[in-house]
């Protein structure tokens, strides 16, 4: 066991006006049905090290410093592919990405802080390869995600609808409140990412994507298609739609957009951490994680750090 303090400033910032402590931990009274605290923390820290990475890159063409990037036990893991974006053409695309990079920066400083020595170091993370696959399975070509303004928004929907779902999906193991209060706030931050990134593709939608012969908007729907067939039988995904979406109210339709991929309910889906991992290891298939060579794929080719790093079979059972 060990365990984790959020002291100071990163929890004042992230959930209240006191100057209160919360402690991350694996205790023995943990219910035998979820995992601890620390091991949704470090799950989540998997997560932010990959948005950091690709805002990072994508705005400075660096990424992670080396005092965000070690384990208190471990080594950090090789980043392959990423480079400065050209936003020149769109500057507030750029505007926004800068925006983005600064939060996701905070989220892994933030967690890194909350977990103490529990802390993982960054795992390897493959931008080059897992993007040309992720293409693929959408059917599209290979996919630079640094090409250019669009492209690196396109890459970003990738990221950003899961990181919405998994904070959702993970926040029901959290058992201290004050985790909970954070992980709420960073959920939110998410979403206004996500929605970000969803709105201004949909107002690109019908704009021709390259030499693909898709426009923005079938490429996103390809997207959203090939990821929610990594997680299981359930649909947990949804494109931005096209012009034809349409929206009920008290039995009248209404043309609409689809910026907030919602159930019949108005409410966002959850991912567990399995699914999860089913998506950035682009894989339909059980792998163990851990870090290790060969146990994870896609995004994570050695897999996640921590406890909570193995994907599901097929059926997206997480039993």
């Amino acid at each position: 066991m060990y365990t984790a303090g959020l002291v100071g400033s990163a929890l004042l910032g992230a959930c209240s006006d006191s100057n209160s402590v919360a402690v991350a931990q694996n205790n023995d009274d943990t219910p035998d049905d979820g995992p601890g605290d620390a091991a949704v923390l470090q799950f989540a820290l998997n997560l932010e090290y990959l948005e950091a990475e690709y805002y990072l890159r994508a705005v400075t063409g660096m990424g992670l410093q080396t005092d965000d990037i070690n384990g208190s036990s471990q080594s950090p893991g090789d980043v392959v592919g990423g480079r400065q974006v050209d936003f020149s053409s769109e500057p507030l695309i750029g505007r926004y990405a800068a925006e983005i990079a600064g939060d996701e920066l905070d989220h892994v400083q933030f967690l890194r802080s909350g977990l103490g020595d529990g802390v993982i170091a960054r795992p390897a993370i493959n931008f080059t390869d897992a993007f040309n696959a992720a293409a693929q399975a959408a059917g599209l070509s290979s996919f630079d995600p640094f090409a250019g303004p669009i492209n690196f928004l396109i890459g970003a929907f990738i990221f950003e609808d899961v990181g919405v779902t998994a904070y959702k999906g993970g926040a029901r193991f959290l058992r201290n409140r004050d985790l909970l209060t954070a992980a709420a706030g960073i959920l939110s931050v998410e979403g206004y990412h996500a929605g970000l990134v969803r709105t201004v593709l949909t107002s690109r939608m019908d704009q021709s994507l390259g030499d693909t012969g898709l426009s923005i908007g079938q490429a996103i729907n390809a997207i959203s298609d090939a990821r929610d067939s990594l997680d299981g039988d359930d649909d947990l995904d949804q494109g931005i739609g096209n012009a034809d979406t349409m929206v009920s109210i008290y039995g009248a339709n209404y043309r609409a957009t689809n910026i907030v991929p919602t159930d019949d309910n108005g409410i966002t889906y959850s991912r567990s951490p399995q699914q999860v991992h089913n998506i950035v290891y682009l894989t339909p298939q059980q792998k163990p994680g851990g870090g290790e060579m060969g146990s994870g794929g896609g995004f994570f080719p050695n897999g996640t750090r921590g406890t909570l790093t193995a994907s599901a079979d097929q059926s997206g059972d997480d039993s």
